[in-house]
């Protein structure tokens, strides 16, 4: 009596088990189908999610910018940034030259620190397209400068910082005014926040306009989008 009743028992665990199983499955199963419908063309989503990127009233991102010549890598630049609707400040080091860079950027009046003495110097108006070169070349918006029309395609859903992201592919010429001097034929992988629709994280690769075995290849990674950032003149200026 006690064997059949532990029989019984165990045939009901299996039932309730294979039920909560296809209660689970058919739960995820709705779910990605809801994604599915719901999501945007992969042109639209990207085009939304740049916008809203761009016109973020503030983030902080990292850069990393390699070149590859016949496979061997080489670090080009590696900066760290925060941005604000009023100004910028970006900071690392340059080691393909072997020094340091900081710009601060607002409205009126560009700021960069001198390698040699470390004293913060005022650039003229004169000089900012020189210094707009070099924020382009590290700025990690600079290059995602595209036409109307764009072939994006889809490749799935990936988590970044913890965020999951559409991830999209895209592959172009360019159009950024600075870069577009050395590289041609650009290759992009970004991530797409499926909750705030921003970029994530993106990764670029791009040709020399003279050699195909010299590539840049460019990681970026962005976060505290809309935070409570505060971006101040260097101090003793203003």
């Amino acid at each position: 009596m006690r064997i059949m009743f532990l029989k019984l028992r165990i045939k009901k665990l299996w039932k309730w088990g294979a039920g909560l199983l296809l209660l689970v499955l058919l739960l995820f199963g709705s779910i990605r189908l809801f994604d599915e419908l719901t999501r945007l063309p992969p042109e639209e989503d990207v085009r939304q999610g740049l916008i809203r990127t761009i016109n973020a009233k503030s983030y902080r991102y990292t850069s990393e910018a390699k070149r590859i010549i016949n496979k061997e890598e080489a670090m080009i630049s590696e900066v760290s940034g925060e941005k604000t609707l009023a100004a910028v400040h970006i900071k690392g080091s340059l080691p393909i030259i072997n020094a340091e860079v900081e710009v601060y950027r607002f409205e009126d009046k560009m700021y960069r620190r001198d390698s040699l003495t470390k004293d913060w110097v005022v650039i003229p108006t004169a000089s900012y397209a020189v210094t707009e070169q070099l924020v382009a070349e590290i700025n990690p918006l600079s290059v995602f400068d595209f036409p109307e029309e764009i072939d994006v395609t889809y490749t799935g859903i990936e988590k970044v910082q913890r965020n999951a992201c559409r991830v999209y592919e895209i592959m172009r010429r360019g159009e950024n005014k600075y870069l577009q001097l050395y590289w041609t034929d650009y290759t992009y992988k970004l991530w797409i926040d499926k909750k705030e629709g921003v970029l994530r994280k993106a990764e670029v690769r791009a040709e020399h306009r003279d050699n195909s075995q010299y590539l840049l290849q460019m990681t970026v990674m962005l976060w505290d989008f809309n935070g409570p950032i505060e971006i101040k003149p260097p101090s003793g200026q203003s």
